[in-house]
């Protein structure tokens, strides 16, 4: 089923994420009624406002539903990691419901969604990881990677509970880590979008260069600049089509001592630094006003 012709009502989860900011600021410049929602009371430039159960709640997707049909939502746009596999699994009744919903296929979201699918998936298909491992910190296989090395959440957002050791005894943060060989050189954060009937087409690609990490060596990028690194964007383009992911994807990528781009982790949605790269937008609206439904 189409969109109502004319209706440009847009969902937006996260609003007060930095995802879901940059979703609603860029949506209200092109003419799109926002209505957002959010677990908490947060600040917002949406049209309207909606409080909603946290997203692992049974009752979110019954919530969100029911928005959308009071609301008569003609797209949802999900910024909030802990809904996307739920979001992706409910997508095509969604759509048969009339509401583009521009997100990959369950699985592969599922993937996205464990850093540790995630990397076993990408090596076996030829995509350049870091060497990893799972278990305990003295583990033969975590032992084998040496030092330095990075601990993160197998599953979770952003730079959370990411712990660099340089040696032996520094706990991980995480309950279930990951642990990774640290890559030493610059770091990339990529935007994407590929094309929902195709998605070997990717019809938009940003490379911006991480100029200043919250933590230092690891975390959130405070500072990030537009970046010319054709390998780094090749890389996350096959990345994406190893996976046959589709809609928007916002990726992390860094060099290893070599200088080689390894790719780190996968989000399965907008970025939080959208903002800064118009065209993804422009390749979603765009897709909305052909009544392309995802």
């Amino acid at each position: 089923m189409p969109p109502a012709a004319g209706n440009r009502n847009v969902l937006v989860t996260g609003a007060g994420g930095p995802s879901g900011m940059a979703a609603i600021a860029a949506l209200k410049v092109k003419g799109f009624v926002v209505i957002a929602v959010d677990m908490r009371e947060v600040a917002h430039a949406a049209d309207a406002f909606i409080k909603v159960p946290a997203a692992r709640d049974p009752g979110y997707l019954p919530v969100l539903r029911e928005i959308m049909l009071q609301r008569r939502v003609t797209w949802l746009m999900p910024t909030v990691s802990e809904e996307l596999v739920l979001i992706a699994r409910a997508a095509p009744q969604l759509r048969r419901d009339g509401i583009a919903t521009y997100i990959g296929e369950a699985e592969a979201v599922r993937i996205c969604d464990d850093k540790w699918d995630t990397a076993c998936a990408l090596k076996s298909a030829g995509i350049a990881v870091p060497a990893g491992a799972v278990g305990d910190a003295n583990s033969p296989a975590v032992r084998a990677l040496g030092f330095p090395l990075v601990s993160r959440p197998r599953v979770g957002r952003g730079g959370r509970d990411v712990v660099v050791h340089d040696r032996p005894g520094l706990a991980a943060l995480a309950a279930d880590p990951v642990w990774q060989a640290f890559m030493p050189g610059t770091e990339y954060d990529v935007l994407m979008v590929a094309h929902p009937d195709a998605p070997h087409e990717i019809v938009a690609s940003q490379v911006f260069e991480k100029t200043v990490l919250k933590e230092g060596r690891v975390g959130n990028a405070l500072e990030l600049v537009p970046a010319e690194a054709a390998d780094v964007a090749q890389l996350a383009r096959d990345a994406a089509r190893a996976l046959h992911l589709c809609g928007p994807m916002d990726m992390d990528i860094r060099r290893d001592p070599q200088g080689g781009p390894r790719l780190l982790e996968i989000n399965a949605r907008i970025g939080a630094h959208t903002l800064k790269a118009p065209a993804i937008f422009d390749a979603l609206a765009g897709f909305f006003e052909r009544g392309h439904l995802g």
